[in-house]
């Protein structure tokens, strides 16, 4: 999924900078389709109608209401601040916490259209293009710009820590942020002791969520039994739930699982032919069929057609021969056998793709069978695939290759309890989908308090807003709401708490329980550490 994809949900409720600028990391598009770099924005005003029945498989609630502690339940949640915690035991550690809610980033900026070609232009784009793009902008944007919002807030988290013991504490401190891989170069905190800049580890918990059943159209129908859908976290009682014990705190500090040693049989295609398509042949297709083993798993790569008879062990999958022009041309395809080797493959050329099409027609693939190691071609193929899905410079990719291990494993065909949204074995959608699940990271770094002494630590961050989607059309409309937990999964003992808001004159209060009263002056109030969670519901504030 390019980012372009990704922030098409953001888009439904305003205008955003990240729908105008060109892709810059995105799959070919589908056979035989020409989508123009532009052409994300246009999608919106049909995604506004047409995405409905596709919001359950993004994950978050199947419709926004209340809690029961008076805070919203939101449709996409962004999880709460969590609080400062140490993997020791802190008996004598004391612990005083302010926190500030600055919504500086509601400020509305404008953005040109000439700034946005600019954009265009410095990532290549040839003059035809920049033309059309420029067209397309001053269509929509005839005033030559438009202003661009935000619903982030930055968040500054100042604790006090204090050694009320006799002897010396070395800490192993760990700030817990609720995050995907694909948020964390927005997301990440920086860590700050006594006002320097503190070099971190950087950790991480498995999917934070779940697995549901299929929807209804209507997004507030009870979902079906099973497994196709995500369903991330959608309330910080979930959070509760998912941290209070510690365990995933431990999972995340741990080694992870390690896919060294395990024997494979790899089946590598390559260089695939057939007849050119047309009307007669829209789509010429490899069909590779086999008979699989009760106790065999197979995995696959490049393959996205597939047919199953659980009975009699007859599997099929399938992709369609690339064409020059498409990302997949020259590249390989690959099956992995895990335990007893499948039998009778046999592949065939098919007119199309559809598994009830008898049609055949000259067609052929390379096939090279090979024995290696799991973790070998699982991290072959993770190259390959970022090779055809450039991701951000700054994503690391080691990370991302642990965390896709780590999904294969727990809840993917390598697992004992596999959700039959990863049924297909297709290794290109968990790679994928590992990028925008939901998890708990935790920021590293070792401290030393002596006898008596108290050390500053700060985490400053932006926190993303949870929401009700635009199309909706819920109570909660327009409506953002921000999550705070006061000591989940802490072991410090708390002495006080308070809050800070700065509205910069942006917002206007619609639920909360922190006391806040923008009318009387009150932008500081005390925080009750007994009292876990504290919630901040706000709208933007109408211009007058």
């Amino acid at each position: 999924m390019s980012r372009e994809s990704e922030r098409l949900l953001d888009a439904l409720g305003e205008i955003r900078e990240e729908m105008l600028n060109p892709i810059l990391d995105h799959r070919q598009p589908a056979r035989r389709s020409k989508w123009k770099p532009w052409a994300a924005l246009a999608a919106v005003l049909v995604l506004a109608v047409g995405l409905w029945r596709f919001l359950p498989r993004m994950g978050g609630s199947s419709s926004g209401g209340t809690g029961s502690s008076g805070s919203s339940v939101f449709m996409s949640y962004a999880g709460p601040i969590l609080p400062l915690t140490a993997v020791e035991q802190t008996e004598s550690i004391t612990a005083s916490r302010e926190i500030t809610l600055d919504f500086s980033p509601w400020a509305p900026v404008w953005i040109s259209n000439k700034q946005q070609v600019e954009k265009y232009k410095e990532q290549g784009a040839a003059p035809e293009e920049l033309e059309d793009y420029r067209q397309q902008l001053e269509e929509w944007f005839p005033e030559g710009g438009y202003e661009k919002t935000s619903t982030d807030i930055l968040v500054k988290d100042d604790y006090l820590l204090t050694n009320t013991g006799e002897t010396e504490q070395s800490l192993t401190l760990l700030y817990p942020f609720a995050s995907a891989l694909n948020q964390l170069e927005q997301l990440r905190p920086q860590l700050t002791v006594a006002g320097e800049k503190m070099e971190t580890t950087l950790r991480w918990g498995g999917y934070s969520g779940g697995f549901q059943g299929a929807l209804g159209e209507n997004l507030s129908a009870e979902a079906e039994e099973g497994s196709v859908n995500l369903r991330q976290l959608n309330s910080w009682t979930q959070y509760q739930a998912l941290l209070s014990d510690g365990s995933y705190q431990i999972q995340a500090l741990g080694t992870g699982e390690s896919l060294e040693g395990i024997p494979v049989t790899i089946y590598q295609f390559s260089d695939p032919w057939g007849p050119e398509a047309g009307e007669e042949i829209p789509n010429p297709t490899i069909r590779v069929t086999y008979r699989q083993p009760e106790d065999t798993t197979v995995l696959s790569y490049g393959f996205h057609g597939m047919s199953r008879d659980e009975e009699t062990g007859e599997m099929g999958q399938s992709f369609s021969i690339p064409e020059p022009q498409e990302s997949r041309y020259g590249k390989n395809f690959y099956m992995i056998v895990i335990g007893e080797d499948i039998q009778e493959m046999e592949v065939t050329g098919y007119a199309t793709g559809g598994w009830d099409t008898v049609e055949q027609v000259e067609a052929g693939v390379t096939v090279e069978r090979y024995e290696g190691d799991l973790d070998g071609i699982l991290r072959r193929i993770f190259q390959e695939y970022l090779t055809e899905n450039t991701p951000s410079p700054d994503m690391d990719q080691e990370m991302w290759y642990r965390q896709f291990v780590e999904l294969l494993t727990s809840s993917g065909p390598l697992s004992s309890q596999s959700a039959q949204r990863y049924a297909s074995g297709w290794l290109e959608d968990l790679i994928s989908e590992t990028r925008i699940i939901s998890r708990v990271f935790y920021l590293e770094t070792k401290v030393t308090i002596a006898p008596g002494q108290t050390l500053q630590v700060t985490a400053e961050m932006t926190k993303n807003a949870s929401y009700d989607f635009a199309c909706a059309k819920t109570e909660n409309r327009g409506v953002c709401g921000y999550d705070l937990m006061t000591t989940l999964g802490s072991g410090f003992l708390w002495k006080d708490q308070q809050a800070v808001l700065e509205d910069r004159g942006q917002i206007e209060i619609v639920r909360q329980n922190f006391g806040f009263d923008l009318e009387q002056g009150i932008y500081t109030v005390k925080l009750n550490p007994q009292e876990e969670h504290y919630y901040l519901e706000v709208r933007r504030k109408e211009k007058r």
